[in-house]
């Protein structure tokens, strides 16, 4: 009988030691992902929160959420519009660490794509520019509306330096949700991006 009572203990031991051992590989993998990122690349994952649904529910795309790296020095930096990563700051654009936008409770999946049509200068005057957003409110509106949510945050940056930057926008017809709206799949669908990571690595 008294083998029993260590049961539960040898249990939680074991599991508390994997998961340890897992969360120790996820952030070293993700540290050494680290060198390959640069200020201006653009980061997507498929998220758990209310816009990620929503945008996920109606794009169909592999991605529900898109920031883009505004720092890597002394941290990477993400910039983003989104309504619930941070308690603190909700709707609203926000900056984030590079492991609080991918960490597990957010993230089910993530990548990393690089423009390529864009140079140094425009990126950082793109990175000037969304540094002026910051604090402001997320507005998930159509095309016609005013709006402010985490594609537009990027395209309106974007082509106030890049004006023939262009991505295919979605037309909606659902009761309170319906108009054209810009999903994170017209980015990653892009012709002219390098993939610099995905995770899960693709097959």
């Amino acid at each position: 009988m008294k083998v029993y009572r260590f049961i539960p203990i040898i249990f939680v031991l074991l599991v508390n030691l994997v998961w340890a051992d897992e969360s120790e590989q996820f952030t070293h993998q993700h540290d050494n992902l680290s060198y390959n990122i640069k200020v201006g690349d653009w980061i997507f994952r498929k998220g758990v929160q209310v816009d990620s649904l929503i945008a996920h529910q109606f794009s169909g795309g592999k991605f529900s959420h898109i920031g883009m790296v505004v720092s890597i020095n002394p941290d990477i930096k993400i910039i983003h519009a989104t309504t619930s990563d941070d308690d603190n700051y909700p709707n609203q654009v926000i900056i984030s660490s590079f492991h609080e936008f991918i960490t597990p409770e957010l993230a089910e999946k993530y990548a990393i794509a690089r423009p390529n049509f864009l140079s140094e200068i425009q990126n950082q005057q793109i990175v000037n520019e969304l540094l002026t957003k910051q604090g402001q409110a997320f507005v998930l509106a159509s095309r016609e509306q005013p709006h402010l949510y985490c594609t537009t945050l990027l395209y309106d940056a974007i082509t106030k330096y890049q004006p023939d930057f262009t991505v295919q926008w979605e037309h909606t017809q659902f009761p309170f949700f319906s108009g054209d709206y810009l999903f994170p799949s017209a980015f990653a669908n892009h012709p002219d991006i390098t993939w610099i990571y995905h995770y899960p690595t693709l097959n």
